[in-house]
């Protein structure tokens, strides 16, 4: 379900978590949970991912679903990959931080 307000279409449903470590074997898992998010109307939560390989982040870029409190590993994999735009939020190293 997605509501509206003034700054546009918000998700109003709990994000669908993500596992731990987003690897090869974890593809068809991946694709069900994207599916199951889409089918919900949410976001995925990529907060507890500690490992995110190539094919993996190709689904989630392919999916076009937003990730919801990416972490820091995946934040890591996005700009390795080139595409941290595709972040909805905004990417800050921790060196970033103590500056």
């Amino acid at each position: 379900m997605i509501a509206e307000d003034e700054a546009g279409p918000t998700l109003s449903i709990a994000p669908v978590p993500l596992p731990e470590r987003l690897d090869t074997a974890a593809v068809e898992a991946l694709k069900h949970l994207v599916a199951r998010a889409e089918a919900e109307g949410s976001a995925l939560d990529a907060s507890g991912v500690a490992y995110i390989g190539g094919l993996c982040l190709q689904v989630l870029l392919a999916s076009g679903r937003p990730l919801v409190a990416p972490s820091e590993k995946v934040r890591e994999a996005f700009a390795l990959f080139g595409v941290s735009e595709f972040l909805s939020e905004p990417s800050t190293s921790s060196s970033e931080l103590s500056a």
